[in-house]
């Protein structure tokens, strides 16, 4: 199966206060640290006055929302990444998760083949659906649901086969799946870094 890897970097970062895909975590921007964990390729998903920026960063597979989802949020992302690049697997980051390590994205991946339209992680009893890889066949899904702007995660995870699966049935941490939302969350995280 064809692996595409995705970082949502399109939010609007308003509890951060500046474009949180850019702010520097042990001296490395963070979605960086994110795509570190994609394997170093990924197709990154943006808005028009960030694509610059990351292009400037010597990124050169940046997207925008595909027409007319623009900014409807991280399920336009997944659906534009779909449209753009041709995969049977997506494994898909919130550009704003820095802890998150290889073994737990390729543990994700290797549990999609059990025949799931996707596989989320659940971690401190939530489930992470922007740390997941979704099965191409949910693109039609996703289109719909844009199509009625229903723009909720969990309302699509519920027309869909999903695998939920605990954060240490995989080996991974808890800690992993944390976002950063706010910049005092930098420094909550500073002591985490699990290599």
């Amino acid at each position: 199966m064809k692996p595409v890897h995705v970082i949502l970097a399109g939010g609007l970062s308003s509890r951060f206060g500046e474009p949180k895909a850019f702010a520097l975590w042990k001296n490395k921007p963070l979605y960086q640290w994110c795509k570190q964990a994609l394997g170093g390729e990924a197709l990154i998903l943006s808005r028009p006055e960030l694509t610059g920026r990351f292009k400037a960063s010597g990124e050169t597979a940046v997207l925008e929302d595909a027409e007319p989802f623009k900014g409807k949020g991280p399920l336009a992302g997944i659906y534009t990444a779909m449209s753009c690049e041709e995969g049977d697997i997506y494994t898909v980051l919130a550009c704003d998760t820095p802890l998150i390590r290889k073994e737990t994205v390729a543990a994700l991946k290797q549990l999609i083949g059990t025949g799931a339209d996707a596989v989320v992680p659940v971690a401190g009893g939530r489930a992470q659906p922007l740390a997941a890889v979704y099965h191409k066949r949910v693109k039609q899904t996703i289109y719909e649901q844009l199509c009625r702007d229903q723009l909720k995660i969990s309302d699509f995870l519920s027309q869909i086969c999903v695998e939920y699966v605990e954060a240490g049935e995989i080996g991974a941490k808890k800690d992993e799946f944390t976002n950063v939302n706010k910049k005092s969350d930098l420094e909550r995280i500073e002591p985490f870094r699990f290599e």
